[in-house]
């Protein structure tokens, strides 16, 4: 019984504080910028990536946490070296920065606890999800041309009210 999953203070502050950012994510792109829950989930592929990270810390599941963190290092972690890092980029990095010690947790946790069968698992859930949301994702921004550069640029603004 000594490999079942416990949640302590550090998750419960990771999973707050990336929930925030994740909200605040919301908020951007569906009340500032109105682009609608398709172009919020396809532009910031960080909230269901950190719902999938919430999701398993809640239900106690290594496996789907990590599957979250296979999504949060591909959206969270390798987003901190193609955002640039002034203006209105600063929030998303920083998001980006707790998506990261996100991934760090459920991977000291997998190694620590020795869990390597939910490693295999998590890993394949995650990869799976993954390429089915890069598919989708292609789709919607081969559909919306401009919208990927305008993102990556950090020059997506607010709609005035």
């Amino acid at each position: 019984m000594k490999n079942i999953f416990k949640r302590n203070v550090v998750g419960w502050a990771l999973v707050v504080l990336n929930t925030l950012a994740a909200l605040n994510s919301a908020y951007f792109f569906l009340v500032s910028l109105r682009v609608g829950v398709d172009g919020w989930l396809m532009m910031n592929t960080c909230a269901p990536s950190i719902a999938l990270f919430v999701i398993g810390f809640l239900v106690g599941s290594p496996a789907v946490m990590l599957a979250g963190s296979v999504l949060m290092f591909r959206y969270g972690t390798l987003g901190l070296f193609v955002f640039r890092w002034d203006g209105f980029n600063i929030v998303p990095q920083i998001g980006h920065l707790l998506m990261t010690l996100a991934v760090i947790y459920t991977l000291a946790d997998i190694v620590r606890f020795r869990r390597w069968k939910m490693l295999g698992m998590g890993v394949v859930l995650g990869l799976a999800i993954l390429v089915l949301l890069m598919v989708v994702q292609n789709a919607w921004f081969n559909a919306h041309p401009g919208m990927l550069e305008q993102l990556f640029s950090g020059s997506l603004v607010p709609e005035s009210p």
